[in-house]
């Protein structure tokens, strides 16, 4: 281990090596887990003659906030931008990101060979582009799979397919829930917000060939492949689901999946491994299978990353320094460098680059390979049967969709636990959606 760590650093700092005038870069992160131990790591290994980084680890929401502020008034507090892909779009054509492209040109021919630019995993990379140009690289990400219980599924006597059906995924449900054993057929995120019980919700939508908006702009919530979309997801959790919907976040998913009462699990592969943690009821007990389709006849996960990417106000010296930290962060050897940290895994970040999921240590763990296949069978710019005006695969890559998306998830939970009719909720949502492009100016 002592020999593998010291190549890694070796590698670490020669990939660092450029010298810099004296500049110092403020870099804010999420305080997540994975993000905690880049700051950690960059403090000890990042080296860079001439180059002080000051890094902040803020809560997300303030993050969000911060950064969010300053992109948008034009300050220069941080030189580095740590966001996601609906940040990414509308940042990108906002002018409010750096283009990428430049700094990827003027490397030097053996410092590209070792990044490697083509090991990043393509619909990650796509998911911070702009026309074809990268304006921030994945960090870490997820995409979103099934995750079923084996030993509930034998006991059934029913056979997972690969790539199954929101049809089949409902059947499969149905057939397990046992309400007089404590046994949940299916259980999925049903707290509203966009990021809530929207992320599974849109990919619903999509799986049946749905759309919110056709290429005028114009809104198509009201449409068969929607309404087959909102009724699916409901008769999921009513027939089958967690007895108090409305209540359950991705964390009480992952504790009901953990206790081996539960069925099926649809969310984010980053999930996976609590429940193969030590301590799980499940550990060694879980499949891994690709994301129902329907009429997609396709992958239709959803895509999420942090990324980093450089603020366009920063002086010239410090946007040299900020690519060449974002280079090493991104990098073959950063992810080697985590695992020699923390060979358990959990500071290695995922679903940014291929050759992770080759390495000893990860390689193996019982949800890489579904992970990989679900992220490189994954595209980012057609997200949907018929075309869109909009990009995003669990959200509409717009600035009035935070609120319109969340909106739109609390009129599917009245729907859900029968407050108001479907008429009314598809009513209302198409409504919203309509105005919604209108005061956007996107309908003309």
């Amino acid at each position: 281990m002592r020999k593998v760590s010291i190549s890694i650093l070796l590698a670490l700092l020669i990939a660092g090596s450029q010298v810099f005038a004296d500049v110092t870069i403020n870099i804010a992160l999420a305080n997540n887990p994975i993000s905690q131990a880049l700051a950690k790591l960059a403090q000890a290994n990042y080296k860079a003659d001439g180059v002080t980084v000051n890094i902040a680890v803020l809560p997300e929401n303030d993050l969000r906030q911060k950064l969010t502020t300053e992109a948008s008034t034009g300050g220069n507090t941080y030189d580095m931008f740590y966001i996601g892909p609906y940040e990414a779009s509308t940042w990108a054509k906002n002018g409010w990101l750096e283009n990428l492209e430049p700094y990827f040109a003027s490397l030097p021919a053996s410092k590209a060979q070792w990044y490697d630019r083509s090991d990043l995993i393509k619909g990650m990379v796509g998911s911070l582009s702009l026309d074809g140009k990268s304006y921030a690289l994945p960090f870490y990400g997820e995409s979103s799979f099934i995750m079923y219980n084996k030993a509930l599924f034998a006991a059934k006597k029913l056979k997972m397919p690969a790539e199954p059906t929101w049809d089949q995924i409902y059947e499969f449900a149905k057939k397990i829930n046992d309400p007089s054993k404590g046994i949940v057929g299916m259980t999925m995120r049903g707290t509203p917000g966009w990021g809530m019980s929207g992320a599974p919700f849109v990919t619903i939508v999509n799986a049946f060939g749905g759309r919110f908006y056709d290429m005028n702009w114009r809104a198509t919530v009201d449409t068969p492949e929607q309404r087959a979309a909102w009724k699916m997801y409901k008769k999921i959790l009513k027939d089958a689901g967690q007895k108090d919907i409305l209540s359950y976040t991705y964390n009480e998913c992952i504790a009901l999946m953990q206790s081996g009462k539960c069925g099926i699990y649809y969310d984010a592969t980053s999930l996976a491994p609590p429940l193969e943690a030590v301590g799980s009821k499940v550990k060694g007990k879980i499949g891994y299978v690709m994301p129902p389709h329907e009429k997609m006849k396709t992958n239709t996960a959803w895509l999420w990353n942090w990324a980093m990417g450089i603020n366009p106000k920063s002086d010239a010296d410090k946007k040299k320094a900020v690519f060449d930290f974002m280079l090493w962060a991104t990098s073959k050897d950063f992810v080697k460098l985590t695992l020699v940290s923390d060979p358990t895994g959990a500071s290695t970040p995922p679903a940014s680059r291929s050759s992770t999921y080759k390495l000893p240590g990860y390689k193996d763990t019982p949800y890489a390979a579904a992970t990989l296949k679900t992220l490189e069978s994954t595209d980012f710019t057609h997200p949907t049967l018929e075309p869109v005006p909009y990009v995003g695969l669990q959200y509409i890559a717009i600035p009035e969709f935070a609120d319109a998306g969340t909106q739109m998830t609390q009129w599917l939970a009245d729907y859900v636990v029968d407050k108001i009719t479907l008429d009314q909720a598809i009513t209302k949502t198409n409504d919203l959606f309509n105005q919604v492009a209108k005061d956007g100016g996107y309908q003309k």
